[in-house]
């Protein structure tokens, strides 16, 4: 995670401090409630809100701990703190909700969906949803505009049944579903960069792979494949200059 983009985040969310390190109690006392969130509300149902100081509420687009692993350029794997979990949840939906969309849950029975959200540092971000649905491919694609609550590009594509088994072979190639074995975390510091998002959701399951900047030459080269790839899907084709 960048330090400049925490920071971002933080004062756009206006956060409180993170609760205390849960403890393991002794089985012979009574377990202490846990606190509750300063920023996530869960109700009965398990609906999680995310709220700000300003009164400002809006939901939690991810199931819990979906994004509990922070992936770096080569694969290289750290843990979340709760803190940062929710907080990281918590701005990823907001953004998601800024480009008009909603959480992948629930699937409809005879889906298959993919999205993929580019999050650079200097530039407008951009999104793009695949799914299969019954007989039908479709593709929708969208990138961030200049006034508040417009897109500057929101369009629907139909694809192929030979666009999408080429989909398939890319998610493959990257281990999507399977991917397990990452590198020790580092101690660096991002600045700069991009953060990727990749969703998918089939057959009742859901996984998140949340990567900053993955490096096409590296580990994370055939994520960095996939994403390039579907950018091409949607007529944005980008060089490695361009897409980071």
């Amino acid at each position: 995670m960048k330090a400049s983009t925490i920071a971002a985040r933080g004062l756009l969310l206006l956060l409180g401090a993170c609760t205390g390190a849960h403890r393991t109690e002794s089985p012979a006392r009574s377990p202490k409630a846990e606190e509750p969130s300063k920023y996530v509300r869960t109700d009965s149902l398990g609906t999680r809100t995310c709220f700000a100081e300003d009164g400002e509420t809006w939901p939690d687009l991810f199931p819990r701990g979906a994004l509990a692993l922070n992936l770096g350029p080569h694969l290289d794997m750290s843990h979340r703190s709760q803190e940062l979990l929710e907080l990281e949840q918590c701005w990823c939906s907001y953004k998601l909700l800024a480009l008009k969309e909603d959480s992948l849950l629930p699937l409809a029975p005879d889906s298959e969906v993919y999205r993929f959200t580019w999050m650079p540092s200097f530039e407008p971000y951009r999104l793009i949803r695949v799914e299969h649905r019954g007989s039908v491919y479709s593709l929708h694609v969208k990138e961030e505009g200049n006034s508040k609550g417009a897109l500057a590009v929101d369009r629907r594509i139909l694809l192929t049944p030979t666009q999408w088994q080429a989909l398939q072979h890319r998610l493959e190639q990257a281990r999507f579903w399977t991917l397990d074995r990452f590198a020790p975390p580092n101690s660096l510091v991002y600045l700069d960069g991009s953060q990727w998002l990749f969703e998918g959701g089939r057959k009742g399951r859901y996984r998140a792979l949340d990567i900053q900047s993955p490096e096409p030459d590296g580990r994370a080269g055939a994520l960095y494949g996939l994403g390039a790839f579907m950018m091409e899907l949607a007529g944005l084709p980008m060089d490695r200059n361009a897409l980071y």
